[in-house]
């Protein structure tokens, strides 16, 4: 029988649930005060339930049929309503503006125009809302990867032949899903599975801006299944998926010197490592160099020239970094100049890496891999051209997934 406790997973579920209810729109129409209701009363059983004298096997049941229903309603019932609401109100109604783009450059493909060189200024994003006093350099710039846009080309058909529109969401909260199932089945321990799983669906870093579209989680979800394959020894596998999540968007490169050096620490010498690495390889190298080979310069300047500055209509600095650090204290005059952040980057950066791969070397494994990204990924950020909220925020759910990541004894996985 199961001792009478609090529980500190209903006390955080109850804690992160409350305010996404109350903040964001849960049903698309007027207040349903009887899906609140319902929620409420979850919350209350949720907490009864560890006052309770019930069979542990129970109780968890219990717990986990509570908290997939909670999540339906309150985060399902978010992101259902933000899709049917800005159907009905106007495409530019509380969205991010990527999503605009990704549903722009999937026309764009779908009529044969490269969308890493087309310009967005006839499409909606010219009605969204970026600046009062600047232009929004992205309806110059696709800077997304290949594979976000044909990932998310079956949803666009399935949808438009069944609710008849498409919102570039709807694959983005389909992989936002998939990766709460896949961080559900990683933690064995009852209590540790729901704590991380409520962190990472409520997580006030980072839900607004998963609500609006912002594609972070959309590559964290085929990283984070890369990584359990990982941890399950499925090594064939899990490199594809990491590829995946490289085709999808820049903020996992940073991670390439430390996945190489953990897959060369984990092999038994050159040859098989340059096995394992070459499915990585020629997976990404299938996803991304055909459209590489449309427009290189296009597809250059879009995806890596576009960010750090050195092409037309750049990204701008912006942030909480480095880069807004040397404007305040007027270092930098123009946010939208060019300037040499790759030199601090290599002067901090070059120690820190060597640090980073020595641990891993010693501590060879998934929870390493990911915690020595984390800490590289949030200094190159810092030292950048941008460092932005939603860049945080999605730190803090590489740095949540660090901590609960199951450990190992085994200094090797293999």
């Amino acid at each position: 029988m199961k001792n009478m406790r609090l529980s500190i997973s209903s006390v955080v579920l109850a804690a992160l649930l409350v305010p996404v209810i109350m903040t964001y729109q849960i049903f698309p129409g007027d207040t349903n005060f009887f899906q609140f209701g319902l929620i409420f009363l979850g919350l209350f059983v949720n907490f009864s339930l560890d006052i309770l004298k019930i069979p542990e096997k129970k109780y968890y049941l219990y717990k986990y049929i509570l908290f997939w229903t909670l999540l339906s309603l309150s985060v399902g019932g978010a992101f259902v309503s933000a899709i049917i609401v800005r159907h009905t109100v106007a495409p530019v109604f509380q969205i991010h503006d990527i999503i605009l783009q990704l549903e722009a450059a999937i026309q764009f493909f779908r009529h044969g125009i490269n969308p890493w060189e087309a310009t967005y200024l006839n499409t909606y994003m010219a009605a969204w809302h970026y600046s009062d006093t600047m232009i929004n350099p992205a309806l110059y710039h696709f800077v997304m990867m290949p594979f976000y846009l044909l990932f998310s080309l079956p949803f666009y058909f399935v949808s438009n032949h069944t609710i008849g529109y498409f919102d570039g969401r709807i694959p983005l909260y389909f992989l936002y899903l998939s990766l709460l199932i896949a961080a559900f089945k990683l933690i064995k321990d009852k209590e540790k599975k729901l704590l991380f799983v409520t962190l990472l669906a409520f997580n006030p870093a980072m839900f607004a801006y998963t609500l609006e579209g912002r594609s972070d989680v959309f590559m964290f979800a085929f990283f984070f299944a890369g990584l359990f394959l990982l941890f399950k020894k499925r090594y064939s596998y899990a490199v594809i998926f990491i590829a995946l999540a490289f085709a999808v968007k820049q903020s996992i490169w940073p991670i390439l010197p430390l996945y190489v050096g953990y897959i060369y620490f984990l092999s038994k010498g050159f040859q098989e490592t340059t096995k394992r690495l070459a499915t990585f390889a020629i997976t990404f190298i299938i996803l991304v160099v055909p459209f590489v080979l449309w427009n290189p310069n296009a597809f250059l300047n879009s995806t890596v020239l576009y960010l750090s500055g050195n092409t037309l209509h750049s990204y701008p600095i912006s942030g909480y970094g480095l880069g807004a650090l040397l404007h305040q204290v007027g270092v930098i005059k123009d946010l939208n100049a060019s300037y040499p952040f790759i030199i601090w980057q290599v002067i901090v950066i070059a120690p820190l890496l060597s640090y980073l791969l020595y641990l891993l070397k010693k501590n060879t494994n998934v929870r390493m891999l990911i915690l020595t990204y984390a800490l590289l990924a949030l200094v190159y950020w810092y030292l950048s051209r941008y460092f932005n909220n939603s860049h945080m925020g999605y730190l803090t759910m590489v740095f949540l997934t660090a901590y609960f990541w199951p450990e190992s004894s085994d200094k090797h996985e293999n």
